[in-house]
């Protein structure tokens, strides 16, 4: 898994005096593209001390800009054959006119908030030789922001709570470092992709302390399009100069927040438990105990238990007794597991969270694992998934591995952003609540579980919302957890997961998160829900109730209707060899509805 990350605890109320120069290389102040640089750099004037910034180039409007905010301007730069900035002279030049020994190199579409220099006199503190990059907030922000008002920066917040999507690892918007570092780079043309990752390789082969500041900076990317480009975003990434930055990136590490040797962390989460589990319990006083065990036995400190009673009528609270102070023990009067879970959530005070059932048991190690995943990510997880192994009385029937599902999604640029509402018919069967570590904060962040649905569709809820929101996560390729019986689709009431879909598609296409490219597939996710649930239908042996859910699936076809039914075949075929069923066995012509 790579080597264990250092943390830096961070306090909130430090008052920053540490002097920096901030610089960057603004586009054209035009259109909207000038309005949301405009937000930035005024952001940046507002830090207290009032940092020096330096703006590079003679786009149209910089010199305004400059000179309204009162910040230096240097207009002459080296450009390469298609009149992009290169990198080179400009750190070369930063190096040369910079007032402070502190630089940072930001993005113009990037706003600061006032924890960000706080961050830095707390880094500076630790470390004479550091590199600070972190994963950012992305906005939409269609006017000016209203600086003179004295809650700015609240608002932005709660803008970001309600709408705003965590970056992937990948995205560096800015980088802090001490001078001499980086006053030689080679000639890459600046917004074009490489150079940024090649900062972090870079400070890693010199021996620099690179520092994730990804949990503790807000820092707000205004998202906008590359009109400034003929060949817009496909031109930046992927034209001539892309590949020319490429080029130069050859034979050389392209690092990113998860290679970081550090990370900054809360200070508030230095005193709690490292993790908290839930374990929700149900008339389980029989298997309480090896659950219980399981995680007494794990090989770490710092591991708070918290066992929510949903109103047990058997021997559980004389069984809870035994464990004394090791656990707390909550009551209540049945209102569900679902319930259970955002009633322990309240309570819990680890940075890390893990839900259990009564019925289920850790694996040794599990928990060390798990934790060990995130520290050796450097703070850049929100999630950690695994497998599971399912028992039925004392007899292990079947191993659950979903890594070869799942790594290939969650190890993308944008992490979890992969996971969509269109993988929902595969989420059924490649999660288990229990095999799953979050990040406390997040969890909480977003209100927790959705107790109007099933314990298994609130899980996948939970999942989706948070994906929404941008949690990376990353799957081990090994089994953390026992479960007592399979989630068997098949023995699962149709009419409970038909209405547990149709609310979790609700839920997904009315959250704030969502971006405007994926609202016409909404009638496309509609379509393929309706033939699962009628593929698992067939397998119950309903074929009334399947042939109803094809009917409704037609209001959704993007197929005509012959295709259609080809469709329906194929899929239904698909359907029944990817969980194991027997054959299906009718015929196109069957499906005629």
């Amino acid at each position: 898994m790579g080597t264990k990350k250092g943390r830096v605890w961070i306090f909130d109320n430090i008052q920053p005096t540490v002097k920096v120069t901030i610089f960057a290389v603004p586009k054209a102040f035009v259109g909207s593209v000038g309005m949301i640089q405009d937000n930035a750099i005024t952001s940046w004037t507002k830090l207290v001390p009032r940092p020096e910034i330096i703006l590079f180039g003679d786009e149209t409007g910089t010199a305004e800009v400059a000179s309204k905010l009162k910040v230096r301007h240097i207009p002459n730069v080296q450009v390469n054959e298609y009149g992009t900035p290169l990198l080179n002279d400009i750190f070369s030049q930063v190096h040369h006119h910079a007032s402070h020994d502190i630089l940072t190199y930001i993005n113009s579409d990037i706003i600061l908030t006032s924890d960000f220099l706080g961050n830095v006199q707390q880094v500076i503190a630790n470390y004479s030789r550091f590199l600070m990059v972190g994963r950012r907030w992305n906005l939409d922000i269609e006017e000016p922001v209203n600086f003179d008002n004295p809650n700015w920066e609240q608002q932005l917040h709660h803008q970001i709570h309600t709408a705003g999507i965590f970056s992937g690892i990948g995205a560096l918007d800015y980088f802090v470092f001490p001078k001499p570092l980086f006053n030689q780079l080679p000639a890459f043309a600046i917004g074009r992709p490489g150079w940024d990752n090649w900062m972090v390789g870079e400070g890693l082969k010199q021996g620099y302390r690179v520092i994730n500041g990804s949990q503790t900076i807000t820092i707000v990317h205004q998202n906008h399009d590359y009109g400034h480009l003929r060949g817009n975003r496909i031109e930046a990434f992927h034209g001539r100069e892309a590949k020319q930055n490429q080029a130069l990136l050859q034979g050389h590490f392209a690092g990113n927040t998860a290679d970081a040797t550090d990370y900054l962390i809360p200070a508030t989460v230095a005193n709690s438990p490292q993790i908290s589990i839930i374990v929700c319990s149900d008339n389980q006083g029989i298997s309480l105990p090896k659950t219980l065990d399981s995680i007494l036995n794990q090989n770490i400190d710092g591991c708070e238990i918290i066992v929510i009673d949903n109103g047990s009528t058997d021997n559980t609270p004389e069984v809870l007794e035994g464990y004394g102070k090791s656990l707390q023990y909550v009551g209540q009067c049945g209102e569900g597991i679902v319930a259970a879970r955002n009633r322990g959530l309240d309570i819990a005070r680890g940075e890390f969270i893990l839900f259990l059932d009564g019925g289920s048991t850790l694996l040794p190690h599990s928990l060390s694992d798990l934790i060990d995943a995130f520290d050796n990510r450097a703070g850049s997880l929100e999630m950690v998934f695994s497998g599971w192994e399912i028992w039925e009385e004392n007899q292990l029937i079947s191993e659950v591995q979903p890594y070869n599902n799942l790594a290939p999604i969650l190890q993308g640029r944008d992490g979890l952003h992969g996971v969509h509402i269109w993988m929902l018919t595969d989420l059924w069967r490649l999660v288990e609540t229990g095999a799953i570590l979050f990040r406390n904060s997040w969890v909480k962040r977003w209100g927790g579980f959705d107790s109007s649905l099933s314990p298994h569709a609130a899980t996948i809820d939970l999942l989706l919302n948070l994906a929404s929101h941008g949690a990376a996560g990353i799957c081990l390729q090994r089994r953390t957890i026992t479960v007592e019986a399979d989630y068997n689709l098949k023995r699962y009431a149709i009419a409970i997961l038909s209405s547990d879909c149709n609310q979790l598609i609700q839920n997904y296409f009315s959250r704030p998160t969502l971006r405007n490219w994926m609202r016409p597939l909404e009638t496309l996710c509609r379509y393929q829900v309706l033939v699962w649930l009628a593929a698992l239908s067939y397998h119950t042996q309903d074929k009334h109730q399947m042939i109803q859910f094809l009917r409704q699936s037609r209001n959704y076809s993007p197929y005509p209707a012959q295709q259609t039914i080809n469709n329906w075949y194929q899929s239904l075929t698909q359907i029944s060899r990817a969980y194991n069923y027997p054959p299906f066995q009718l015929s196109p012509d069957d499906l005629k509805c």
